[in-house]
């Protein structure tokens, strides 16, 4: 019997190029492929006016908020450009999740919030006792932030300045790479999501090779539920949702899914 648990299974991971590296090793440790093909890419957003203002005025905001790594990213690159390195953020800070948190700490900065549940729904409950009416809010976040963390601060009393830092887009060679695949008669057993606008542009993806004759049925794993209620909603049968949203826990649950089919 392989010690590798996951010897002879292929993982497709669609996480954005920068970030693909760090699930595909605990694949790979496990014994299985993994097939790198980016469904995401991050670009400064394109209308950086109303950021910049913010900016300008963040010692008058009681909380700024990130939800991911490249809202961190962002958001710090352009303060940075702005302040030439000098100024340290005089606001208060919320995040979600570790690696939201690890990547703040990359610019020597400690968060003053860390929900203990990684979705907006756990920091809009962190913040709940702690916000009062009329505090001034900065979220940081893509394009495609979900609008229950905007409401739900609202409905705290909130004034929230819901600001894009950075814009998420398909990249155009995705399709051409998994077509290729495919048609190398490449076998996927597993595709990771580990965001719901990766989940769309697979969707969008493979519309196009159903069109073009193509077809497969890999096992659905997502990170969390927000990422699975996607998929549900196109229709997508998830297999796998990890207790804890992390890629080490997505990882475990590959193993153990695994597992239990070889003892069928």
């Amino acid at each position: 019997m392989n010690r590798f648990p996951l010897a002879g299974k292929t993982v497709l991971v669609t996480r954005a190029k920068e970030q693909a590296l760090a699930l595909s090793k605990l694949i790979r440790r496990q014994g299985g492929e993994a097939i790198e093909i980016p469904l995401l890419a991050f670009q400064p957003s394109t209308d950086t006016e109303k950021l910049d203002l913010a900016i300008e005025d963040i010692a008058n905001y009681q909380w700024l908020i990130f939800t991911s790594a490249n809202g961190v990213r962002f958001f710090m690159e352009r303060y940075n450009m702005i302040h030439q390195n000098k100024v340290k953020l005089p606001v208060s800070i919320a995040v979600v999740g570790k690696k939201t948190e690890a990547a703040l700490t990359h610019y020597q900065i400690k968060a003053d919030l860390i929900p203990t549940d990684y979705v907006a729904e756990g920091l809009v409950d962190a913040l709940a006792g702690i916000v009062s009416s009329g505090d001034r809010i900065l979220l940081a976040r893509g394009n495609l932030g979900r609008k229950v963390l905007n409401d739900e601060l609202v409905r705290l009393g909130a004034l929230v300045d819901d600001i894009t830092v950075y814009e998420t887009v398909c990249p155009k060679s995705a399709k051409a790479d998994l077509q290729k695949v495919l048609l190398a008669q490449t076998q996927i057993d597993y595709v990771t999501f580990t965001s719901s606008s990766t989940v769309s542009h697979y969707i969008e993806i493979l519309k196009q090779l159903q069109s073009d004759g193509i077809l497969f049925q890999p096992k659905i794993a997502c990170i969390g539920p927000i990422a699975a209620r996607t998929a549900k909603d196109f229709g997508l049968i998830v297999n796998i949702i990890p207790p804890t949203y992390t890629i080490e826990a997505l990882v475990e649950q590959l193993v153990f899914d695994t597992k239990e089919e070889n003892t069928r």
